[in-house]
């Protein structure tokens, strides 16, 4: 958009200041963001200039105090660059919130005329909010796997400096354990053990996860456990949610070995520790009462079941692959209980919702699921 030149003097003399200030505040939306901005977890914001990327940290010359601030990336949640377009900045925000197929909606706004002469910094971004979301759009469908990982493949080849690198390596080994080629899933999260500590602990978790998409029970269960009794800093919030997710991911093991008392019990402790009106603890209560769900149906608790699968569908409906496993869930029991109706209703929200979701096709045709 075209840059508005403003002669403040001027026009205040003639229209007050409270259009002065409207005007400043319309043009600086025409010109763009004209900072960087780095959000961290805790979502307090450094603004100024970011003079340095390397996977490892971001630098950014802090516009208060201008002075450098070395942020490491275990603490960044959010990196925006000066003069990005809005359609990236939307992208991003839909990449963060699992939404990845508004994300791609997003990044197809960008008109090409706003990326000519944009910065290395801004097409990196774009490229990795494309790579990101595509491959993980692959990694929940089942399909299109091997597009999805040449698409991290070259994004980390042509961007190896990129703050994304470790972020990257993980969907690439999510998506590669998907497709059944662990080998080389395990080389991807060797990359994040190699990372700051908060990333030891992602590689641990994916890792584990692994062993549980093998059908290696007891070993990933034991990995689940030594990931969750890693000794982390109590002030890292990021790496206390991590651990979080290991136990639920123990208590997925549990219920697979025929342990359903011991996984409700385990999911019960941390649906009590977590607090709703956090956003990230949200998102750790809808794994939690998928797996709850998934441990009483284990145990033929139909009733407590539906009641697990309808709170992730009514109230933390926010991880797309949750809240798919849960609607495929309700299909099948309100199959059981002979209720064709609210079966019907769960399997038009599955497939109007997550089209490409690889529950829709676990469950099979209308008529085939019960």
């Amino acid at each position: 958009m075209p840059h508005i030149p403003l002669r403040t003097n001027r026009v205040a003399g003639r229209v007050g200041p409270a259009l002065v200030v409207a005007l400043a505040a319309f043009a600086a939306t025409a010109r763009g963001q004209n900072t960087d901005r780095v959000t961290l977890i805790d979502r307090t914001q450094v603004t100024g200039e970011i003079v340095a990327i390397t996977p490892g940290e971001v630098e950014i010359k802090d516009q208060r105090t201008d002075e450098p601030k070395k942020l490491p990336i275990e603490r960044i949640y959010e990196v925006a660059f000066s003069g990005e377009p809005e359609g990236l900045r939307n992208a991003r925000a839909m990449l963060l919130r699992q939404d990845d197929t508004t994300a791609l909606q997003e990044l197809d706004t960008i008109d090409k005329v706003e990326l000519d002469g944009a910065s290395e910094a801004v097409l990196t971004e774009v490229a990795f909010v494309r790579a990101a979301a595509t491959a993980r759009q692959a990694t929940a469908a089942g399909t299109n796997l091997e597009p999805g990982a040449q698409g991290l493949r070259d994004f980390l080849k042509k961007h190896p400096q990129s703050h994304h690198v470790l972020r990257a390596n993980e969907l690439l080994g999510d998506l590669l354990v998907q497709a059944g080629r662990f080998d080389e899933a395990a080389a991807a999260y060797g990359v994040l053990a190699k990372g700051p500590p908060m990333f030891k602990l992602r590689a641990a978790t994916a890792k584990a996860g692994a062993q549980y998409a093998r059908k290696n029970y007891a070993e990933a269960e034991r990995e689940y456990a030594a990931a969750a009794n890693t000794q982390t800093d109590p002030k890292d919030l990021a790496s206390t949610r991590l651990k979080r997710q290991a136990e639920a991911g123990r208590a997925r093991c549990l219920v697979r070995q025929g342990k359903s008392a011991d996984a409700v019990k385990a999911v019960q402790g941390l649906i009590q520790a977590a607090k709703p009106d956090d956003r990230e603890d949200r998102d750790l209560l809808a794994l939690a009462y998928t797996i709850l769900g998934d441990a009483h149906r284990a145990a033929e608790q139909d009733e407590d079941a539906l009641i697990a699968f309808l709170t992730v569908d009514l109230v933390y409906n926010t991880v797309p692959d949750s809240h798919a496993e849960a609607l495929f869930n309700l299909v099948q029991l309100w199959d059981k209980k002979r209720n064709p109706e609210r079966a019907r209703d769960a399997r038009q929200s599955l497939e109007s919702v997550y089209p490409e979701s690889r529950w829709i096709k676990a469950l099979g045709p209308a008529g085939g699921s019960g």
